[in-house]
């Protein structure tokens, strides 16, 4: 019994392919896809590497939870995810159903269950409820207890408000799992309902091989049926599709349905070169329980052709594939279609060998076809052997079978036999009765036929012309012709279209320069003094704080080591120049003069000033005056010079006077503290220092310098007070800032400072 289990599991799970051949999922571990890829294919690999995948990764701990375990991420192979490790479980579930094991396939699904409780995943939680609903129906067949859970899940789902993309894939799969079983249960139309209810979700699906098993299982529904017509459709989309996408599993199931369609239509050529088509990808598997199957078909195609000599190979072909598989049912089902064809070859001995030992094996299965087919060749042994008792007996026997079976193929056969034998025995009222009946089953057989060949003549022909492309080749002639005579229509209308676009982007870019030029000039007039033409005080508020930051930026980059130069060598000397004679020019020279003079000043003074140095026009009588310290090497002293020099070489000229005053600070001020100054700060010590030189000049009638110069080790907390002047004034008390001048009396310029 323990055999037959397994044996019938196994046609379920040949029954359900298609629908697993849907659960196409992406993981981040190439373990597990490639368990996923051979989970129907070779299920004892899919279960070694997933179980390899759970044992060798260890799952995160509970205190490890987090919303990034949710995620199937498996970049660090030392750890699996709760996503993950419940794929990989599912994946066993599957691999083991498909070994003929339900209950160790129910326990990974119970562990899988248990997972997305505790790290709270509903919607794998679903999804898990989901196959173990599969796989239960495929094992119980339709029950009120499979039907209460269909409906439960149903309704959690339309429960679920804002459905993300997940919830919508477990909708579709659910719809599905309900259309196959409509279909199972015979009720075509409701299933075709289920069907068509599912277009929305495949017109909107992204994932193509999601769209191929669709056209996969809505073919095989109605090949189940003997819809031939909209089968063919179905399963040539779905084989055109497999092809477009390199999906070697679709395509290999696309051929088996074909394959299987073609056969049952008796168009034996094209059901050989299909079903080829699908044996040669399942032989590149050790293995694989979807091989023999195939051959057998294969083999029965070459036996209804007469080809008895490859039915034999195709047959024991299948055989040394079933003996591996251990598949009781099948290996009864070839040994008998073995037994058959040795009749057919007159090799008795032969045929009453396989004969026997599939009777041996159906002592241990109750299968009635098999039954049928093995008291049907007893009758045929029988018949040769001269024993027309034995043959009517065995027909008579595997007649009440397919009776009961309604299967008009093993009746047809049974009536043939019985005839023969009752002809042996001198019945011939019997034997002509039995003929009749014979006679009559095989008409309606063969109208039968007739009709699935004549109503399929013209789909027929589709298929020769989706074998050559030409369907393919035909729409895209049309489209071609289509978008040429478009072409054509606007090819004019696109070349005056670009030529007056042409001729806008030349007359906006005319525009855009001559508005570019007039910003250029209204942004000189708007930053420059308007009379001696120098950036004026507007320009030193948009530049000075970025400067400073610059500058401030470079000293932080020298402390975390991103620079190998010394900070100091960023350093910027600041210089607040007070120039008596611009305050008086249009006092000595009048107005106009001034204006002129003025004009010059600022002219003269561009040409002395070197980049990156510069200068602002700070005030009517002010000028800001910053350069860099480039090396240590500069003084305040030659500072003073430099600028001195500057203005006897102007004033010399037109006879003004050459007194000036300067204030000088360099940024950063504090040397420990970079960013403890501000600029409005570092101009309010710009202009105390300047005020005091401007002070002493003119008790001395000469040009003077003050230079404020922190200590090293002062501290940002002594300027951080809110004042910077007081703050200023009680750094020079305690010592912290040191004040250097042209006046020698450093005592009364303090005093300066301070009051």
């Amino acid at each position: 019994m323990e055999i037959l289990r397994l044996s019938r599991l196994l046609t379920l799970f040949i029954w359900l392919l298609p629908a697993m051949v849907s659960a196409s999922t992406v993981y981040s571990s190439a373990m597990l896809n490639e368990a996923d890829s051979l989970v129907n294919i070779v299920p004892k690999q899919s279960k070694i590497l997933a179980s390899n995948y759970l044992t060798q990764r260890r799952l995160m701990a509970q205190s490890e939870k987090g919303p990034s375990t949710i995620s199937r991420d498996d970049s660090d192979t030392r750890f699996r995810t709760p996503g993950s490790s419940i794929d990989a479980l599912k994946i066993l579930a599957r691999a083991e159903f498909n070994l003929g094991n339900p209950a160790e396939a129910q326990r990974y699904i119970q562990q899988a269950t248990a997972l997305t409780d505790e790290y709270n995943l509903p919607y794998l939680r679903l999804d898990i409820r989901l196959l173990e609903i599969r796989l239960n129906w495929r094992i119980e067949g339709s029950t009120a207890s499979i039907e209460t859970k269909l409906n439960e899940l149903e309704q959690e789902l339309n429960s679920i408000k804002n459905p993300e993309q997940l919830a919508k894939g477990l909708s579709y799969q659910l719809l599905m799992l309900k259309a196959d079983i409509a279909s199972s249960q015979d009720q075509v139309k409701i299933a075709e309902t289920l069907y068509k209810q599912a277009i929305p979700f495949i017109e909107q699906s992204k994932n193509k091989q999601t769209i191929t098993a669709y056209h996969i299982s809505l073919g095989k529904h109605f090949l189940d049926h003997k819809i031939y017509n909209k089968a063919l459709s179905e399963l040539l989309t779905s084989y055109w599709s497999a092809i477009e996408n390199s999906s070697g599993l679709q395509l290999a199931e696309a051929n088996r349905l074909i394959g299987q369609l073609f056969y049952e239509r008796r168009v034996f050529d094209k059901a050989a070169e299909h079903l080829s088509q699908a044996a040669d990808f399942y032989d590149n598997y050790e293995s694989s329980p979807l091989l023999p199957p195939i051959l057998k078909r294969m083999g029965d195609i070459y036996y209804l052709q007469g080809k008895y000599n490859l039915a034999l190979v195709h047959y024991f072909n299948a055989i040394d594939h079933e003996r591996v598989q251990n598949n009781i049912e099948n290996i009864v089902d070839i040994r008998l279609a073995l037994a058959s064809t040795y009749l057919q070859l007159v090799n008795f001995p032969l045929a009453k060998q396989y004969l026997t030992r599939a009777q041996e094996l159906l002592k241990y299965i109750d299968i009635p076809t098999l039954q049928a087919k093995s008291l049907l060749l007893e009758a045929g042994l029988a018949t040769h052997q001269g024993k027309p008792e034995d043959v009517v007996e065995k027909a008579n026997q595997a007649l009440n079978i397919a009776l009961e079976l309604k299967d008009l193929s093993l009746e047809k056969t049974a009536y043939q036999l019985l005839n023969q034998g009752n002809e042996l025995l001198g019945n011939y009222k019997q034997a002509l009765r039995n003929l009749q009946q014979y006679n009559a089953l095989a008409a309606i057989e063969q109208q039968e036929l007739n009709l699935i060949n004549e109503d399929d003549f013209r789909q027929q022909k589709d298929v020769v012309e989706q074998t050559l492309h030409l369907v393919g080749q035909k729409e895209q002639l049309k489209k071609t012709e289509n978008e040429y005579h478009k072409f054509q229509k606007i090819s004019l209308t696109l070349f005056v279209t670009c030529a007056l676009l042409f001729v806008f982007l030349l007359r906006r870019g005319h525009i855009i320069r001559i508005q570019k030029e007039e910003i250029d000039e209204l942004n000189g007039e708007l930053y420059a003094h308007s009379r001696s033409g120098l950036k004026n005080l507007r320009m030193l508020n948009v530049k000075l704080p970025a400067s400073l930051e610059a500058s401030s930026h470079n000293f932080e980059k020298w402390h975390a080591g991103d620079l190998i130069h010394e900070p100091l060598s960023d350093r910027l000397h600041f210089v607040m120049i007070d120039l008596p004679f611009l305050r008086n020019l249009s006092l000595q020279h009048g107005y106009t003069e001034g204006l002129k003079i003025e004009k010059s000043f600022g002219l003269f003074l561009k040409q002395k000033i070197e980049h990156p140095a510069r200068v602002y026009h700070f005030s009517d009588a002010n000028l800001l005056y910053i350069e860099p310290d480039n090396g240590h090497t500069t003084k305040p002293e030659q500072v003073f010079e430099k600028i001195q020099t500057w203005v006897n070489e102007f004033t010399q000229k037109y006879g003004l006077s050459n007194i000036i005053r300067i204030g000088m600070a360099d940024y950063p001020f504090l040397p420990r503290a970079y960013t403890a100054i501000n600029d409005k700060e570092l101009l309010d010590i710009l202009l105390m220092s300047t005020n005091a030189a401007r002070t002493l000049s003119m008790e001395e009638n000469t040009s003077q310098w003050v230079y404020l110069k922190a200590i090293k080790n002062a501290p940002a907390a002594s300027l951080a007070t809110g004042n910077i002047r007081k703050a200023c004034k009680h750094s020079i008390n305690q010592g912290l800032i040191k004040v250097h001048s042209s006046y020698p009396n450093e005592e009364n310029i303090k005093k300066l400072l301070k009051g």
